[in-house]
């Protein structure tokens, strides 16, 4: 879909700097923070990402997380599939999960509407890096 279009439809004004955040979002194949979407934007100020994304949350076009005990926040554009993620607890590389491991849950009295899944690792280089310390270690 067209960003105009999206943003217009969210009752939003189709400025440059909402334009330029939905681009980078749209190119982007994982979660940005927003310190991630200001080293792509031209001049843009740190807190004008931030309140850009914070409306575009409140508008149902961005989702905001957290990703374990953190305390920054990722965006991403809500899209049609939910998608999980697996991070690396070392250098803190995600990768997108391409299958959902979860089945919807049959929970009595409860309409499930979406689940969130963060799953923690590490990436192959950083285990091969604690695998080459254990070995000094011995």
């Amino acid at each position: 879909m067209e960003i105009n279009k999206i943003l217009s439809n969210a009752g939003l004004k189709c400025t440059g700097q909402r334009i330029k955040v939905m681009e980078i979002l749209t190119a982007a194949d994982l979660p940005m923070s927003a310190e991630n979407i200001h080293a792509l934007t031209d001049g843009m100020s740190l807190s004008t990402v931030y309140r850009i994304a914070e409306k575009l949350c409140e508008k149902g076009i961005l989702s905001k997380n957290t990703i374990r005990d953190s305390d920054k926040f990722y965006y991403e554009l809500i899209g049609g599939a939910h998608r999980h993620y697996a991070i690396c607890l070392s250098c803190g590389q995600m990768r997108r999960v391409n299958v959902c491991p979860v089945a919807a849950p049959d929970i009595d009295g409860f309409t499930v509407t979406g689940h969130k899944l963060e799953i923690y690792g590490y990436c192959a280089e950083c285990e091969r890096q604690k695998q080459t310390a254990k070995k000094r270690v011995l």
